[in-house]
């Protein structure tokens, strides 16, 4: 049986030098070279690299879960628990935008139960952004509309980060994130009044686990930790 933590600590490693070097880059010799292991001891744990890239992400997604749990949970309003839900989202994206550009491209060749795995964590997760919207419409702070189309269109815009996304560009993370508070939560807030928010949203609420007619159930994506994000060549 393998040693309690060790596997986890397998999946730090990895997703550290997947940020540092890119997934493309690392090697199964480096991993097992950054734990101080044997290249063939590694394979106790995996037999290939890509046995790593789900769980990985699986396990960087119940992370960040749990500090939106945190957010959902704490005192304050909705605005100000969905900006923190949004720069925690968009942090997390920054610090690992290799391995998520990589799994945006990856994803449909896994095979249907690792597919299956990775679809049920972003549910969840979203269901937990779901629930800070939802909040604000019941509350009249934002506008009368569908919290769970709200959720996907803010985590469609954020999980689009790792394509354009390029450390050393003339923006860096922190006014990146600023730009995305302000365009996302300037459609959101009901800055003309309550609007009978809790009538629409009986109107429209399709419940935390159901899309309206013309939304799929996608997973979505979510490397480096510092720097400037769109290079000045590219257009935004």
């Amino acid at each position: 049986m393998r040693r309690p933590g060790r596997y986890e600590e397998l999946l730090e490693t990895a997703l550290r030098l997947f940020r540092e070097k890119g997934y493309r880059a690392t090697s199964m010799q480096d991993i097992a070279d950054a734990m101080g292991l044997r290249k063939a001891s590694l394979y106790h744990y995996v037999k290939s690299k890509q046995d790593l890239l789900v769980p990985a992400y699986q396990y960087t997604i119940a992370n960040h879960a749990r500090r939106l749990e945190e957010i959902a949970s704490s005192a304050g309003s909705a605005r100000e628990k969905l900006e923190r839900a949004i720069a925690t989202h968009l942090q997390a994206i920054i610090d690992h935008a290799d391995m998520f550009a990589l799994y945006l491209r990856e994803v449909e060749s896994l095979p249907e139960h690792l597919r299956q795995a990775v679809r049920a964590a972003n549910r969840a997760y979203r269901v937990r952004f779901e629930a800070i919207v939802r909040q604000g419409v019941e509350t009249g702070e934002f506008k009368a509309l569908d919290p769970a189309v709200a959720a996907l269109l803010i985590l469609g815009a954020c999980n689009w980060l790792p394509q354009w996304y390029t450390p050393g560009g003339r923006m860096s993370p922190q006014e990146i994130t600023d730009l995305f508070l302000e365009l996302l939560l300037t459609g959101l807030l009901n800055e003309g009044g309550r609007m009978d928010a809790y009538r629409s949203l009986h109107q429209a609420d399709l419940g935390p686990r159901d899309l309206p007619a013309g939304v799929q159930d996608r997973p979505g994506a979510q490397g480096r930790g510092s720097g400037h994000g769109v290079a000045g060549d590219r257009p935004v």
